[in-house]
């Protein structure tokens, strides 16, 4: 008996395409954006059937990658120099990955939002007005139906240590805005350094997993340095003080 002849495969599903009007509906963008990151270079260029522009999965992605990497803070000029390799996709992972490195944080304090109860347990055994002593020196903030926020509870909490030594919740609070406003310049300089030297001198050959690396070994030793040294300055500068005597005391009282 005759054998049938082998039956061919099954032709693959055709990728779907879609009219710039469709691709407006699913990427929520209107129709003069997606034209205009087309003329910039940052979405490929339709196929034409006829006269009409047709296009596919690869721009519905493209879209949404651009949206993604605007949310992040992305001009649509870096959002171009990244797009613009011969492997995108690798490129903006690469990018994607250095920017969970380089954005995760350093340190566990998280503002809260807390109730009285919270709140009451937070100022517990304290006398009467502190919590509006501590809303006008920034470590309490009213939020809405009887919350409070709380933008750093480790700073409350040191500031209701320092209190409790005899430390006004003022001058704390002046000693906070001192330190950021001045360690702010010292970071941005540290951070200017570290990103001048990439790759020659920090984070080897800059490659995503070695920048990793050199990160994850700054984070801890940083804080300990930051800390080593900001105790070593106060040391230095309370024992000159000492070593000036009463008339350098009275001098930095007047100043």
């Amino acid at each position: 008996m005759a054998t049938n002849a082998a039956e061919p495969p099954p032709a693959a599903p055709a990728e779907p395409r879609y009219s710039l009007a469709e691709l407006v509906e699913r990427s929520a963008l209107p129709a003069r954006t997606i034209r205009w990151y087309q003329s910039e270079g940052l979405l490929p260029k339709p196929a034409k059937n006829g006269r009409d522009a047709v296009y596919g999965p690869e721009h519905v992605d493209r879209l949404r990658l651009i949206a993604e990497l605007r949310d992040r803070g992305l001009t649509l000029v870096a959002i171009r120099d990244l797009l613009k390799g011969e492997r995108p996709s690798s490129t903006v992972a690469a990018w994607l990955g250095i920017d969970a490195t380089l954005t995760a944080p350093w340190s566990d304090d998280r503002p809260r939002v807390v109730d009285r109860e919270e709140l009451a347990a937070m100022t517990a055994h304290r006398r009467p007005g502190l919590l509006a002593e501590l809303q006008d020196a920034g470590y309490v903030q009213t939020a809405d139906a009887g919350t409070w926020l709380v933008p750093s509870p480790a700073l409350l909490d040191l500031a209701l240590q320092l209190h409790d030594a005899g430390i006004d919740l003022e001058v704390s609070a002046q000693l906070r805005d001192l330190l950021r406003r001045r360690l702010a310049k010292v970071v941005d300089d540290a951070v200017k350094l570290l990103v001048e030297r990439t790759g020659a001198g920090f984070a080897g050959n800059a490659t995503p997993t070695e920048l990793a690396t050199a990160v994850g070994a700054l984070r801890p030793i940083a804080r300990e340095t930051t800390s080593l040294i900001l105790a070593q300055e106060v040391e230095r500068a309370l024992r000159q003080l000492v070593d000036g005597g009463p008339a350098a005391m009275a001098r930095a009282r007047r100043h």
